[in-house]
């Protein structure tokens, strides 16, 4: 399950809210199904029609016409199933955590441990439990050679590590 949307608000009286986009992805698209979960009840929605208002986003659900179907969600995640699809060089964070870090020299560095979102970008977080040393690794191109499904190689510049 995915978190995708927070829903702030209603939005006029047909039963349309306004969401706050969660995510780094294009995930509410006409026909999407998402869902929420309202009093441990998972409710399945289809997105009827999204359009953009200042930040947020205006989402309008196949299964309510009024706002007194909407008014009790409030404050709600919406949530999918399907992971989106990525572009070349882009990856989700849970696919980065264990990865084994190596310099270009083949030096092992330690495995992620975490990616923290900072506002100039992500940072990996190195931890080698050997010789418990942690390294802030900045997640860029200028930095990283390669990525695979086992390791990630990197190019350090002085003072890096």
């Amino acid at each position: 399950m995915y978190e995708i949307g927070l829903i702030t608000t209603t939005h006029g009286i047909k039963g349309e809210v306004k969401v706050r986009n969660l995510s780094d992805f294009e995930r509410f698209n006409k026909g999407d199904l998402v869902y929420i979960i309202y009093n441990k009840e998972k409710i399945n929605l289809e997105i009827e029609n999204v359009r953009s208002q200042a930040k947020n986003l205006i989402v309008k659900f196949k299964e309510f016409n009024n706002i007194n179907e909407v008014i009790n969600y409030k404050g709600l995640i919406i949530y999918s199933n399907e992971r989106a699809e990525l572009l070349e060089n882009e990856f989700y964070y849970e696919d980065l955590y264990d990865l084994k870090v190596y310099d270009n020299l083949n030096n092992y560095l330690g495995t992620v441990n975490e990616v923290m979102e900072l506002p100039h970008g992500e940072v990996l977080v190195v931890i080698n439990k050997e010789s418990n040393i942690r390294h802030l690794i900045p997640f860029v191109d200028v930095f990283i050679v390669c990525v695979d499904d086992e390791k990630i190689i990197i190019r350090p510049i002085e003072g890096l590590l």
